[in-house]
């Protein structure tokens, strides 16, 4: 079924161990944005197409409308497990001889599994979905981890529990709609320059730098904001140092777990769906549905913000300082969809999907504060509060698939996947490369006994480059995602 979230099964029952990975979050490398290209085999082989056709458990997550065209009666199970393989890769095009760094975060496992059943008129189930994330990994000895102590590194995971419901109001329309329990959890590890080489042999408060954040640094304020009674504090600090301390010292957010499920803060909510499938005539359908944007409490967790000495690697005296991080208001979009399944013949189906993902309005900003812990002399309960500028597009994704059954056992599939990127190149930032454009995709389902059949789907991703115009650094991004399913009807 759906595209989920990385665990080692350990010897525990296969059901058993998919339950247990997917009720806690991690990272999922998405392609649309931070959404998933498509939610299950059988629609990811097809470019991610799903509104408008039987797409089994997966479709509690793409349009739930579409259960309603299960048979009744029928019971269907779905496991599956994905190896989701990005590959993300940062330079500093405006310095000479800095090697490129190659982000180490390159292959996820994703097990999952959901389960629906068809009784009279209704249609009703439950399962799990992990609806999207991005994030890099970058070492401590690479141009984007230097100077941090930690390296640099983001997770992001958005995750989803489905209790959907469909109803087959007649022989040509079902309608359908989910409740969503959803969770998140995202890991940090950011340096920041204090500042930067202004290309004359002094330094400024350049975009990218730390002191560009605050006007009170003399800072433009390019890339984001900050603020607070915390930066009054550090300013004497920061003032005092010399121009080689400041060149040589990096501001850090640090909060992270080395947990591969859930992330060192974490924030919980709810989510819905509705839809509809429409049978115009016996060869062609229609379908619609529309996911709400997320409703989710502010991410919470301990860390810390840090001065660091780049030589060394080590805080500076009375600058690694503890507290809490919040990351407010970070929601997923919107997202509305229209889509076709027109069956050529008994034995071929062409389907397309259009989809609008309102990214502009929960990607505008990246918002976060920190509380300094009470126990901290001079400085507790002092706080930063942190907005990095985002202003991502909407994205139009069009979705276009074949299926042809080659026998009573197997049925190919083929698909395409066309979306603009939506980061736009002054606010790219390389540990959020969530910036995969165009995808081609393959699968089959074969019957391996008379209630069973395995599916199977590729997705290749090719690189996309990019250029942040305000700090010079490129990153390129491509991706190739395996999935592989066992259904078994009741």
């Amino acid at each position: 079924m759906i595209h989920n979230i990385s665990a080692p099964l350990r010897g525990r029952s296969l059901l058993a161990a998919t339950i247990s990975a997917v009720l806690v979050s991690s990272p999922a490398f998405a392609t649309n944005g931070m959404l998933m290209e498509g939610y299950g085999p059988e629609s990811t082989g097809l470019g991610g197409a799903a509104t408008a056709f039987d797409n089994g458990a997966a479709g509690m997550a793409n349009n739930p409308a579409t259960l309603g065209l299960m048979n009744d009666g029928e019971s269907r199970l779905d496991i599956s497990i994905g190896n989701l393989r990005p590959s993300v890769a940062s330079t500093m095009t405006m310095m000479q001889g800095v090697p490129t760094a190659d982000s180490d975060a390159d292959s996820f496992l994703m097990p999952a599994a959901g389960w629906v059943k068809k009784s009279g008129q209704y249609t009703y189930g439950v399962g799990v979905v992990s609806q999207g994330g991005m994030g890099a990994e970058y070492a401590k000895d690479t141009f984007l981890g230097a100077g941090t102590g930690v390296g640099a590194r983001s997770e992001l995971g958005i995750g989803a529990a489905i209790f959907p419901l469909a109803y087959e109001v007649n022989d040509r329309l079902s309608i359908g709609g989910s409740v969503d329990y959803v969770w998140g959890g995202l890991d940090l590890q950011m340096g920041l320059p204090i500042m930067n080489p202004d290309g004359q042999g002094g330094i400024a408060p350049s975009p990218g730098s730390f002191a560009d954040f605050s006007q009170a640094f003399g800072g433009a304020q390019v890339l984001g904001e900050a603020s607070g009674n915390l930066l009054g504090s550090l300013a004497p600090m920061i003032g005092g140092m010399t121009p080689a301390q400041m060149q040589g010292s990096t501001a850090v957010f640090d909060f992270s777990n080395d947990n591969d499920f859930t992330g060192q803060t974490s924030g919980s909510g709810t989510g819905a769906k509705v839809g509809m499938t429409y049978k115009v005539n016996p060869k062609l359908s229609v379908g619609a549905s529309y996911r709400t944007k997320t409703n989710m409490s502010d991410f919470k967790g301990d860390g810390y913000m840090k001065l660091v000495d780049v030589a060394s690697g080590n805080a500076l005296p009375n600058a690694n300082i503890p507290g809490e991080y919040r990351i407010k208001d970070f929601q997923f979009p919107d997202v509305a969809t229209v889509g076709m399944a027109y069956q050529v013949s008994d034995q071929t189906m062409l389907v397309a999907d259009f989809s609008h993902i309102n990214w502009s309005e929960v990607m505008k900003n990246f918002n976060l504060s920190f509380t300094v812990d009470s126990a901290v002399p001079g400085i507790g309960g002092q706080s930063a509060n942190i907005t990095l500028r985002q202003h991502w597009d909407d994205q139009n994704v069009v979705k276009l698939g074949v299926a042809h059954q080659v026998n009573d056992r197997l049925t190919l599939r083929g698909g395409l996947n066309l979306a603009s990127n939506p980061v736009p190149d002054e606010y790219l930032n390389p540990l959020f490369p969530a910036t995969i454009e165009n995808h081609i995709t393959a699968g089959f389902t074969y019957g391996v006994h008379k209630n069973g059949a395995i599916t199977g789907s590729l997705a290749v991703a090719p690189e996309v480059k990019q250029t942040n115009s305000n700090t010079g650094i490129e990153t390129t991004h491509s991706q190739t995602n395996f999935q592989l399913m066992y259904t078994h009807n009741f």
